[in-house]
């Protein structure tokens, strides 16, 4: 072994060889947006205590909600900890770049002590803080670990990353899933009254108002009233799909009383952290008093209640709400001007028809032969009528599961995104431009359903073996979750004779001027009104201004009127392309549906590749400069 007489030896090939893979892994978990979401949402202390103990990995679903310190800390220390990983990953190759500089100035394999004295002059340039991190590689291990498997989600949310309805409302919490013991150590012990609800549901939004009002009274209910134990909560189906389907939501909204299940009438002492039970809210949510008696009733039958468990939920109640105002603090908002958009965006199609199914259909499922058979003839109609929006792809997905392919959410979205639906945005927010309502609260979705089951109408061949407003209601029975929209629009009795487009304009503008008179929910800048204007129609009314339906037909048969090349090259103000998977490309095409799958995987596991590619190519090297290093 070789003296290093009055000079640091060199790090050892053993520990940057280690400290390079963990450096690298970092880089990978960062690269495919892994870590950051869960670790910047933990605190510190709990989430080295469970990567430490030696008990299982359901541990991690009992962190408590952290504290906006303790966020503030977390975060602090994921930043220096990837400062450090980039610091470290950066000599790693260097001392890789000195080998391989050496042996080409050389023109053979340079000596040991020419390497050894090319990696002194590259180590000598770190600082002495590097080596504090260097000699603690166990913290790239927990950060990695807890990164790459998504142990630690917890299931209370930020309302403004949850795209919450009560995202400004404190009293009511928003959640991600039912697992009490996460939420806060006193959950399973109280009363939860929860809204399963969709952000893009008309009707959740028009109660939304409602429900803050019952929310923010529990604070000032008598002390002697049960209420005060409740809990007012959220779920955003949209989001929280998992959610949504382990409590079997088929409709939206859906209120929830959620009960301690050893807590029965009468039964001495405290309640025990047992099942909680489940009561659907039947009541009217719009009868508010009545409501409530519903609420007061179940309580007083089911549980047992005395001044420690009152002051208990209440506390956990404040004390979550005083967490969502802190977490509330550093939103801000945007001061530019809202403009309605009257031009009509082929993207905002594709934006409804890509939400609708990767929520919709992921929602209910493909288990049963009804929505089965009802989605395959809305992605024939699709197809059909609007081609390039990735219809024909789904439908070999559609295909698998008829040939006996088991329905999976994972497996159905992953078939959705290698669709490439050519909308605006990214899976968790689509980008809305004729249908961009004054706060994200606002239109979006619905508006986009409309436009698609316009377009439909007016580019499908309405003389074919399928009527196009028969398979767009069906399609609604099963998967258009907002309850009372779906009643609605199943009222409508469309003919075969009539001209579908004329028919589907007529019951959306009666549509209109039912919700005209209702303020919530409604967009306050754009108002309800029959389509289309004197502003972009002139000559669709008569000179009493009744609408000239001849007229009408014309214009909308122009207006709807598909053309592909509006998708795939349109952009925004910003000169971005107007579709999130391909940035300045045209969308692709494909003979075969099957090649949209494997493209899609080869794409999804590049990031992987370039791992291990750079890994096995820093760990040779380092290998090299060890062997060098070392033979003499």
């Amino acid at each position: 072994m070789p003296h290093w007489s009055g000079v640091q030896r060199p790090t050892d090939a053993p520990r940057c060889f280690h400290f390079s893979f963990f450096s690298l892994a970092f880089f990978y978990c960062m690269m495919t947006r892994r870590a950051i979401p869960v670790v910047s949402e933990l605190p510190l202390k709990e989430t080295l205590q469970r990567c430490l103990s030696k008990g299982s990995t359901d541990a991690f679903s009992s962190l408590s909600p952290p504290s906006s310190l303790s966020l503030l800390f977390t975060r602090g220390v994921c930043a220096c900890l990837f400062v450090a990983a980039l610091f470290y990953g950066c000599f790693a190759f260097l001392r890789s770049f000195v080998l391989v500089r050496t042996f080409f100035s050389l023109g053979s394999l340079p000596s040991g002590d020419r390497v050894r004295d090319q990696l002194m002059i590259a180590e000598k340039a770190m600082p002495h803080w590097a080596e504090f991190v260097q000699k603690c590689p166990v913290l790239f291990v927990i950060l990695f670990l807890v990164a790459l498997t998504r142990l630690a989600d917890g299931q209370v949310v930020d309302p403004v990353l949850s795209r919450s309805l009560y995202t400004d409302d404190v009293a009511v919490v928003d959640l991600s899933g039912t697992k009490w013991e996460s939420i806060h150590p006193s959950a399973p012990f109280c009363p939860w009254l929860v809204v399963f609800y969709n952000d893009g549901c008309g009707h959740c939004r028009a109660i939304a108002p409602i429900y803050r009002e019952l929310a923010a009274g529990l604070d000032s209910a008598p002390e002697d009233d049960v209420l005060r134990m409740v809990t007012a909560a959220a779920v955003n189906c949209a989001v929280q799909l998992s959610t949504c389907r382990e409590q079997e939501i088929n409709y939206v909204p859906k209120f929830f009383l959620f009960m301690p299940s050893n807590c029965a009438a009468g039964a001495k002492g405290s309640c025990d952290a047992g099942k909680m039970k489940e009561f659907v809210i039947r009541s009217s949510i719009k009868a508010l008093g009545l409501f409530r008696l519903e609420v007061q009733g179940i309580i007083k039958e089911n549980m047992h209640v005395d001044g420690s468990m009152m002051q208990r939920c209440v506390g956990m109640r404040r004390s979550l709400q005083a967490e969502k105002r802190a977490r509330r603090g550093g939103e801000s908002s945007s001061t530019d001007p809202f403009v309605e958009t009257r031009q009509l965006y082929a993207t905002d199609i594709a934006g409804a028809f890509f939400l609708t199914m990767w929520n919709e259909v992921s929602l209910v499922g493909l288990d049963s032969p009804g929505p089965l058979g009802a989605v395959k003839c809305f992605l024939r109609i699709v197809e059909a009528a609007l081609p390039g929006l990735g219809a024909d792809a789904l439908l070999e997905a559609v295909a698998e599961i008829e040939n006996g392919t088991r329905f999976s959410v994972e497996s159905w979205q992953e078939a959705v995104l290698a669709a490439r639906i050519p909308y605006y945005g990214a899976p968790n927010e689509v980008q809305w431009r004729t249908c961009k309502g004054s706060s994200p609260s606002y239109r979006g979705f619905p508006c986009g359903m409309w436009l698609l089951y316009h377009s439909i109408t007016v580019n499908v061949d309405a003389s074919g073996d399928t009527s196009p407003l028969e398979a767009i209601q069906e399609y609604v029975r099963y998967f258009f979750s907002c309850e009372e929209c779906r009643q609605h629009f199943l009222e409508f009795n469309f003919t075969r004779d009539g001209d579908p487009v004329l028919q589907l304009w007529r019951a959306h503008n009666n549509v209109n001027a039912r919700l005209a008179p209702v303020k919530e929910g409604a967009d306050p800048l754009v108002p309800k009104r029959q389509f289309p204007d004197a502003e972009i129609c002139g000559t669709c009314r008569n000179s009493l201004g009744a609408f000239d339906e001849s007229e009408v037909a014309v214009f909308l048969r122009k207006w709807y009127e598909w053309d592909l090349s509006a998708v795939s090259t349109s952009t925004d103000e910003s000169g971005n392309s107007s579709y999130f998977f391909r940035p300045g490309r045209p969308m692709p095409f494909y003979k075969d549906p099957k090649q949209r799958h494997r493209d899609k995987v080869r794409r999804s596991l590049l990031p992987l590749y370039v791992f291990l590619a750079v890994f096995v190519t820093v760990a040779v090297l380092n290998a090299g400069i060890f062997a060098l290093v070392e033979e003499e």
